[in-house]
């Protein structure tokens, strides 16, 4: 299995993803849009099991496909996946479609925590979310489905470049996510976006302001740009 080798920041990962996680998806979106990478929203059904979850990481990229072999068992699989996971990692795993059954857990979630992950993207199902919820670990699920996916679906690859809907992924590229959705930021402009986000989330702070003291919405466009 070919494994691609992510490129290290100049700013430290665990600062990237703080001050990613004090802004919100749909500045940085915006910002995206500014540079010409218009396919960086996943599909709108992915959705966080609180509302208030975010996840801010390097994406650790996961692909599964359906199987109809009621004697396949692909737990060595995962449990080499999830050894792999590197700290401050997302997981995002790609499940091909597949609607049988569910491919994230409770007992993932927790080696997850334990390798440092601080969060997982599910292009699939989830169970034990009651317990997952406990945790506050943040995840991102298509649906919810209480079968195994233990002879109903099988994890294949992972470090491999993924296409979520309209959205490729490549290890490495940076998984932003809120209550407005996800999105996915190439790992040669995870430090500008953030930058350029967090300026522009200046800009709008003084929008709101000027707007709350009574300031017309026309000259608050032409002094601070576009909304």
């Amino acid at each position: 299995m070919k494994r691609k080798k992510i490129e290290e920041s100049k700013i430290p990962w665990p600062d990237i993803c703080r001050r990613y996680r004090q802004l919100y998806t749909g500045v940085a979106a915006d910002i995206l849009d500014g540079h010409g990478v218009r396919n960086h929203s996943l599909p709108p059904g992915i959705r966080p099991l609180k509302d208030h979850m975010k996840v801010a990481g390097p994406a650790f990229t996961c692909q599964g496909v359906a199987v109809g072999d009621i004697t396949s068992d692909d737990t060595p699989m995962l449990i080499e996946m999830l050894e792999a996971l590197t700290p401050h990692c997302v997981v995002v795993l790609n499940a091909g479609g597949d609607l049988s059954s569910s491919h994230w857990g409770e007992i993932m979630t927790l080696s997850a925590r334990q390798r440092g992950c601080t969060g997982a993207v599910v292009d699939g199902g989830i169970r034990d979310s009651a317990f997952i919820l406990k945790m506050n670990f943040p995840v991102f699920t298509k649906f919810f489905m209480p079968a195994s996916s233990i002879s109903r679906w099988e994890l294949k690859e992972y470090q491999v470049a993924l296409q979520v809907g309209q959205t490729s992924i490549q290890p490495g590229d940076f998984v932003f996510g809120d209550i407005d959705g996800l999105l996915v930021i190439p790992q040669t402009l995870i430090e500008k976006v953030l930058v350029e986000a967090e300026k522009k989330v200046g800009k709008e702070r003084k929008m709101r302001q000027a707007l709350r003291r009574g300031t017309p919405l026309q000259a608050v466009h032409k002094k601070y740009g576009s909304f």
